[in-house]
């Protein structure tokens, strides 16, 4: 579950000759990918130039390494940048966004540093495809596809608001060899039922822009605001639902709150405010000493009081200065109190095989909005689709295209909205 950004930092320093990049220079950055996203710990630690192995351990990487992808999710393809004299440089996006991995390779072929860095690339320019609509919003420009049944008049409209990581309009993630789809495929489910949908891209992916700035929690819900006024203003339609799936669903429920929406549903939300995460993750890992330091930290950061200090080794960068604004603008928000706040029917949807949000998250909610009406849909997966019990097969239907809905989601999202007055 995905409501923060930690930019936990390993930096391996080492003077290295001029490299060329060459064939074995780009199967170790691969390999690399391959090993962070497998958790591979002692195979990183082997791939270290020799002088740099007393530095660290491989004790040192794992934790680095699950903190990373607790925070971040997996890294995407390594792509080559160029070669300096200190080796031959690449990068990697993490699924999540925001910061990207830097690693290179010094003219032995061995890793000689790999850390986290704010992602700067500019974004490809892509062609508007028809449907895109265009949104103007703080420090951005949205771009999504309005999916609508012809010569429609006086229907009900909703805005999907997608999870967390750079995530487009259809759901998918640079990070995943295949597409899941499921924002697509549900526009399309709901547009046979009469119902349309706007889903769009999130800043910094897709055809939408960015802020130069570092990006705050903030800026999702100005965006999902700006989105919902969009849709209020467009007089085909009679009502406006705002649907926010993972992350987007405290995203949606703040934004419906703010914008005045006709009714929200919470698709596979949390329950659990990411100060609460996070405290439970490093009592995990960390040691005694350490976990009671992070307590401090934290709660010094949701105040608004901007920390400097070390943890244990592996923990050194999880609350760096450059992150700790995005975590105070996330700390700021208690999914259950934000949820109490609405006054419009509210829909909570869990499916009971997801890998990624509990089925208690859920019912926290519902406790925290007795009026809502709760629907969990037995063997439905964190993308809305049928997915098996076991973790490692639930995960690989994510990178199935052609993996239907689950067949129980949209007649429960269809009741909702048809029965709303």
């Amino acid at each position: 579950m995905r409501s923060f950004i930690i930019a936990l930092v390993i930096i391996l320093t080492a003077s290295v000759a001029n490299a060329q990049k060459n064939a074995a220079s780009d199967a170790n950055a691969d390999k690399f990918v391959s090993y962070y996203n497998d958790g591979k710990a002692d195979v990183i630690y082997a791939m270290l130039a020799d002088n740099l192995k007393s530095e660290t351990s491989v004790t040192a990487i794992d934790a680095a390494l699950k903190q990373l992808k607790t925070a971040l999710g997996g890294l995407t393809k390594s792509e080559y940048v160029n070669t300096d004299s200190q080796g031959a440089n690449y990068i990697a996006a993490f699924e999540r966004g925001g910061l990207i991995m830097k690693f290179n390779f010094n003219s032995d072929n061995k890793l000689a540093s790999f850390y986290t860095a704010k992602d700067e690339r500019e974004q490809p320019v892509i062609a508007d495809v028809p449907g895109t609509v265009t949104v103007e919003t703080t420090g951005a420009v949205l771009k999504g596809t309005l999916t609508i049944p012809d010569g429609a008049q006086n229907i009900p409209v909703v805005l999907l608001i997608a999870g967390s990581g750079p995530t487009d309009r259809d759901g998918n993630s640079a990070l995943s060899n295949g597409k899941s789809n499921e924002y697509q495929m549900l526009a399309e489910a709901l547009k046979v039922k009469n119902i349309a949908v706007l889903r769009y891209d999130k800043r910094g992916v897709g055809q939408s822009t960015k802020a130069q700035n570092s990006t705050l929690f903030n800026d999702y819900i100005d965006d999902a605001a700006a989105m919902i006024k969009f849709l209020k203003a467009d007089k085909r339609f009679s009502k406006v639902i705002v649907a926010g799936h993972s992350e987007g669903s405290l995203i949606g429920m703040i934004a419906a709150k703010r914008e005045k929406a006709d009714a929200f549903i919470s698709l596979a939300g949390a329950g659990f405010p990411v100060d609460v995460v996070l405290k439970t993750q490093i009592k995990d890992r960390a040691s005694a000493k350490s976990y009671k330091k992070a307590v401090l930290m934290i709660d010094s950061i949701k105040a608004g009081q901007f920390v400097r200090q070390k943890l244990d080794p592996g923990f050194e960068g999880l609350f760096s200065p450059a992150i700790q604004p995005f975590l105070r603008s996330l700390m700021q928000y208690d999914p259950q109190l934000e949820i109490s706040k609405l006054t419009v029917p509210v829909l909570l949807v869990q499916g009971t095989t997801d890998m990624q949000v509990s089925v208690e998250n859920a019912k926290l909610l519902k406790k925290a909005d007795p009026n809502a009406q709760l629907k969990l849909i037995p063997g439905m997966s964190h993308i809305l689709k049928e997915g098996p019990t076991n973790m490692k097969l639930n995960l690989a239907t994510y990178e199935k295209s052609d993996l239907p809905l689950h067949p129980g989601l949209t007649p429960v999202l269809t009741d909702f909205i048809n029965t709303l007055k």
